[in-house]
């Protein structure tokens, strides 16, 4: 017993040392295991804030799937690099953590380098915000450097529904030694009930269908949401719900996480990057930097998506409310070029959102968004819960648009981060003014 304490101290005082290391660009970065529930573990890395590390908020990153790792958000999308064709990295200028600590963790377990052991996969969305709660409690005890931190979760696609089944569990503990702010929702799966249909409305209007496949389609649709909202068997679910979406896209040939790209392989679009990834995170001495010997990566895994498949049309909207109510910061965003989880389907969710302010949000006009002088995006919000629109995005709209994607969550972390720097800077000048002034009393 002795030994095993004695270990997982010293995993905790390894994993908690920065690394700086010439293959990762001389970025400082923790990377570690973190146990869950026995034998089974969960990867991490931790990026410092480039510019003020020790006050700058920290971000959780969450990749989709389910099942697909969170090290894709890293290395494709908001990460410090990006992969080179020459399997080296390259700094990435729009990373997320130029104004905050980023982390990015493998979950759940089984995804990506986090480990499986002898644990059942979590089926539900309740057992996933445990782990994920689990895991803070425990990532906090080897970093006390952000306690009472401010502390935001954000993610993509499918982290639709472990956002905010995390963000309502740890509002309902309340036992985490951190400021949780708020959630950021990237092209999130949210709730099918208002999704599904809008798959013949968004293909519609972009010209992917003609008008008798929309009606035809659209019909189908209704009676999907009319299965969801009565909670109907898996196999009515998919019956009613795939069999429209396979007509729009079996006849078609575009990504379905960007339209306007051509569908050139089973998977469109991803797989090159992803392959890139994994050749990178392949390397023997990119493995002994990370602490992952012996461990091999995919994008995305069969078993955990298997895990989680029955709760497909599942809605995480109850969850949401919860935060919405805890009076935190949300932000919902949406690329435009998207077909699978569709701005024209997160638009509808959101007006719906059975809130104290629905009525003000549904009534609030959509205000432009600039960057550089040019047009980006569009925005509507009321008190703290905003919708944004990005021009010119797919699925992934920190890869599309990354200098967009930079400036929208700069912007969504900044109030807090600012007062809090403004308050510690008027503190520091008036202890120096009061500690000059007590000195010139003596002279």
């Amino acid at each position: 017993m002795q030994s095993k304490q004695i270990l997982l101290i010293t995993l905790f005082i390894c994993s908690s040392i920065a690394l700086q290391n010439p293959i990762f660009l001389n970025e400082t970065f923790y990377p570690g295991l973190i146990k869950i529930k026995g034998d089974s573990d969960m990867f991490y890395i931790l990026f410092e804030s480039r510019s003020n590390k020790t006050y700058d908020p920290l971000i959780l990153w969450l990749n989709g799937g389910p099942g697909c790792s969170s090290l894709l958000g890293l290395f494709e999308e908001l990460g410090p690099y990006k992969i080179t064709q020459d399997n080296t990295l390259t700094s990435n200028p729009y990373s997320w953590n130029n104004n905050a600590n980023v982390l990015f963790v493998d979950q759940p377990i089984g995804t990506g380098f986090s480990s499986l052991g002898t644990t059942e996969i979590p089926k539900t969305e309740e057992e996933i915000a445990k782990q994920m709660h689990d895991f803070i409690q425990s990532f906090l005890q080897i970093y006390p450097k952000y306690i009472n931190r401010d502390f935001y979760i954000a993610g993509e696609s499918y982290a639709g529904q472990y956002i905010p089944a995390i963000g309502s569990y740890i509002i309902k503990t309340g036992d985490l030694q951190i400021k949780f702010r708020g959630v950021a929702i990237g092209n999130g799966w949210v709730d099918p009930y208002y999704q599904q249909p809008a798959y013949a409305e968004y293909a519609y209007k972009y010209n992917l269908i003609d008008q008798d496949t929309y009606k035809a389609t659209q019909q189908q649709f209704t009676i999907c949401s009319q299965y969801i909202k009565t909670g109907s068997t898996l196999e009515l679910l998919a019956d009613a719900c795939e069999t429209p979406f396979n007509k729009i896209t079996e006849k078609n040939n575009f990504d379905i996480y960007n339209y306007k790209t051509p569908c050139v392989n089973p998977t469109c679009s991803e797989d090159d990057d992803d392959n890139k990834v994994q050749k990178f995170l392949s390397r023997v001495d990119v493995q002994q930097v990370l602490g992952v010997q012996g461990r091999t990566w995919s994008a995305c895994v069969d078993n955990v998506y298997s895990a989680l498949s029955d709760l497909e049309n599942r809605s995480s909207i109850n969850d949401l409310i919860n935060i919405v109510n805890a009076n935190l910061k949300v932000l919902i965003y949406n690329g435009d070029l998207d077909f699978m989880c569709n701005y024209i389907g997160s638009e509808n969710w959101v007006n719906n959102l059975n809130w104290k302010q629905q009525s003000q949000f549904q009534a609030a006009q959509y205000q432009t968004v600039k960057l550089n002088g040019k047009e980006v995006g569009k925005i509507k919000g009321v008190s703290k819960l905003q919708f944004y629109i990005v021009y010119n995005a797919g699925h992934m709209v920190p890869k599309d648009q990354p200098e967009v994607a930079l400036q929208l969550i700069n912007t969504f972390i900044s109030q807090e981060s600012y007062l809090r720097m403004l308050k510690f800077q008027i503190l520091f000048y008036l202890s120096i003014y009061f500690l000059a002034h007590t000195v010139s009393r003596f002279f």
